[in-house]
C-alpha cells in the first residue's frame, strides 16, 4: 500500500491515514506516531489525505470534485464513472 512509503517518508507523522483495512494494524504498528482510521473510506486535510484502498480512491477523488466544484460537477463525474455519487 502506497501508505507505507508517505509514513516511512515521515510525511504522516502527527496526522490521520487510512489504508485498506487488511494494513491497518500494520501501518498503526510500524508507525505509532500515525493515527489509524480505521472503517473510514478516507481521511485527511487539505494538504494530505489518504484512502482505504484503490476502489476507495475513486470516492476520494469525487469529494475532491464536490470541494472545488460542487455536488453537481461531481455527480456528472461520477455518472461518467458509471459509480454512485
Amino acid at each position: 500500500s502506497g501508505v507505507f512509503v508517505l509514513a516511512a517518508a515521515g510525511l504522516l507523522n502527527g496526522r490521520q491515514a487510512t489504508t485498506h483495512w487488511r494494513y491497518t494494524a500494520a501501518l498503526q504498528s510500524r508507525f505509532p506516531q500515525i493515527q489509524v482510521v480505521e472503517d473510514v473510506l478516507y481521511v485527511g486535510d487539505a494538504l494530505l489525505m489518504t484512502s482505504a484502498g484503490s476502489a476507495a480512491g475513486i470516492d476520494l477523488c469525487l469529494h475532491l470534485v464536490r470541494e472545488d466544484f460542487g455536488s453537481e460537477a461531481a455527480n456528472v463525474v461520477a455518472r461518467r464513472l458509471v459509480v454512485s455519487p
